[in-house]
């Protein structure tokens, strides 16, 4: 860590302070944030990233994470296996007010990591890959999906009929008319299935269509329903607020009365222990352990 890092030993304590908030906030709104499959897959058949920002799901996990505390998000790119967002003016950045060249939002991109994985159902990978405490103009963030999770999330009932239709050699029409469906409404259909590899630019199976239909098809069972979380937004709000306050006072608390007599070589390499902790509770502990083994 630079020495510079931090000003002061209370600055040190106040920017913990905030990242713990922001992580007791993260586990509330995690845990009550599950989405449904029809709801992801909304998200996933977006063919720009101006179409997915429309969506009720991406205004809905921009809410969120405002609330949590990491600023306004944008999507910026909606590859079928790559998200990108940012951030302007990250306050999470602003923790960090000396840090010059080095990214320092780990804990927002393993919130977009958490975000996916648990409550859309894409496991995934998240990495800052800008930073306005690097020199970048803003902070952005790459979400690496995991294919098979997209496959088995993206293509729904009506979109394994249409393949199978071409796969027997039955033209639009004819599958249009056995689903009961408008042309347009399958060609709009055919056309997302040859941004995911699907069927290539004549709407003929690829390779990845056919291996697909022979393996793929039967992937995932019977999908949940039930209600979209943005539906309950005010008690997730409540949720997260209780937790912050939980956390602002459970820092205030041990800011009064330490858990152990603070020194201050003790707090030199704080920043970096926090960062290679899972979360503040932990390097809690690892700071008592320490204590009991001087």
């Amino acid at each position: 860590m630079a020495e510079n890092e931090f000003s002061s030993f209370a600055e040190t304590i106040a920017s913990l302070g905030t990242l713990t908030k922001i992580e007791s906030a993260v586990s509330t709104a995690i845990k009550t944030s599950r989405v449904p499959a029809k709801e992801t897959r909304k998200l996933l058949k977006c063919m720009s990233s101006q179409e997915a920002g429309n969506t009720a799901l991406f205004q809905f996990m921009r809410d969120l994470f405002e609330k949590v505390g990491f600023g306004q998000i944008e999507l910026v790119r909606n590859d079928i296996f790559r998200y990108d967002f940012a951030i302007s003016h990250s306050p999470v950045c602003k923790l960090y007010p000396h840090v010059k060249g080095k990214k320092t939002c780990y804990i927002t991109a393993e919130s977009l990591s958490q975000f996916f994985t648990k409550d859309l159902g894409l496991p995934g990978t998240a990495e800052e890959i800008a930073c306005q405490n690097a020199g970048d103009k803003r902070c952005e963030f790459a979400i690496s999906l995991q294919p098979l999770a997209v496959y088995q999330l993206a293509l729904d009932s009506i979109d394994k009929s249409i393949i199978s239709g071409i796969m027997e050699g039955q033209d639009t029409k004819k599958i249009s008319e056995s689903l009961d469906m408008e042309v347009n409404e399958i060609l709009f259909r055919m056309n997302i299935l040859k941004r995911y590899k699907i069927l290539d630019d004549r709407y003929g199976m690829t390779e990845i269509g056919e291996t697909y239909h022979k393996y793929g098809e039967g992937m995932g069972g019977e999908e949940e329903d039930f209600q979209p979380p943005w539906k309950d937004m005010a008690i997730i709000s409540n949720a997260i607020s209780a937790s912050t306050s939980f956390a602002e006072a459970f820092t205030e608390t041990t800011s009064r009365e330490p858990l152990w007599e603070v020194q201050e070589k003790d707090i030199v390499n704080l920043a970096d222990e926090a960062k290679k902790s899972k979360s503040f509770a932990e390097l809690l502990s690892k700071q008592v352990k320490s204590d009991m083994e001087e």
